[in-house]
């Protein structure tokens, strides 16, 4: 595309996209492909940066976006912004076109996601690096699981191709391949969130085992503000049984709670530094937030994690 018609356009457009011609079909638009030296922008940013570039140069623009999370791409859609991932997704509302992300299939859609403790193993693996070697019986008396669960457990990491499984004389241990960063992206597509439900409730003080959680936990760990009531995550079990004794009351909504509790399908506590949610398990609770905000912040927690 000549330099002229993009000369006039501001120094950070000029810097974020670059730009060129093409005929949709049939429809004549400018390209404005993302720099990939840029940092990922908002679905907002890109929507202002669509509707200026129209602006100025006075023609029907799509972006051109590459490594976009999912939850960018439908906040993009629902703002009826242009744009095209390559290979992936195709927007072009002028055109009344949405061909939607066609992803092959890998070995890894095809199996279903880790149990609860087979994810606490592998999050304690990422976070503590201190597993492999050590037999199973310990393993499973470290986090608080019986021998026939870790034994499960096993069976489910090796299928899954996460870690090998050693065998001395009557001793069985685990021997994962990868470590930190590596596995976890390696395990990322079966973990799930660990919340299996939430509830507002009235306690006095924080139970026992209980960790912060949710936002709470988030503000702790970027500039987020917290919100009113803050958040905490107790395993469920343990929470079942402190409303039996009624240590802990349920509330019919949040005007009379005290506190946000989630029911977690793994001890919280396990992972937890300084009594706040491991950045693993905290980014996986979070992963579906549609607040942008939210997005941008646990996407830091994985960047942190240890190589």
């Amino acid at each position: 595309m000549p330099e002229h018609l993009t000369a006039n356009l501001p120094l950070f457009l000029r810097q974020r996209y670059q730009f060129s011609r093409a005929d949709l079909f049939g429809k004549k638009c400018i390209l404005a492909t993302e720099n990939s030296r840029t940092g990922e922008l908002t679905p907002t940013e890109y929507g202002r940066d669509v509707t200026q570039l129209r602006q100025r140069l006075r023609a029907d623009v799509v972006l051109v976006l590459t490594k976009v999370p999912s939850y960018v791409r439908n906040r993009l859609v629902k703002q009826c912004v242009p744009f095209i991932v390559p290979g992936t997704q195709m927007f072009l509302p002028m055109l009344m076109i949405d061909l939607r992300e066609q992803f092959p299939k890998s070995r890894a859609g095809t199996r279903p996601p880790l149990s609860a403790v087979s994810q606490l193993v592998v999050i304690y693996q990422i976070l503590k690096g201190s597993l492999s070697d050590i037999p199973l019986g310990k393993v499973a008396t470290r986090l608080g699981y019986s021998a026939m669960a870790m034994s499960k457990a096993q069976d489910e990491l090796q299928t899954a191709q996460l870690c090998e499984v050693v065998r001395t004389g009557r001793t069985v241990s685990l021997q994962f391949a990868a470590r930190g960063k590596a596995l976890w992206e390696q395990a990322e597509p079966l973990l799930t969130t660990p919340v299996r439900r939430t509830q507002w409730i009235r306690w006095g003080q924080p139970r026992a085992r209980a960790v912060s959680a949710g936002i709470t936990a988030l503000s702790n760990a970027s500039m987020l503000t917290d919100d009113p009531i803050p958040t905490y995550a107790m395993r469920d079990r343990d929470l079942r049984k402190a409303l039996e004794k009624g240590e802990i009351i349920g509330c019919g909504g949040q005007e009379e709670a005290e506190a946000r509790l989630e029911s977690w399908k793994y001890d919280p506590w396990i992972l937890a530094d300084n009594d706040i949610a491991d950045r693993c398990s905290l980014y996986l609770s979070l992963r579906q937030s549609a607040d942008e905000r939210v997005q941008k912040e646990i996407r830091f927690l994985i960047e942190g994690l240890p190589q």
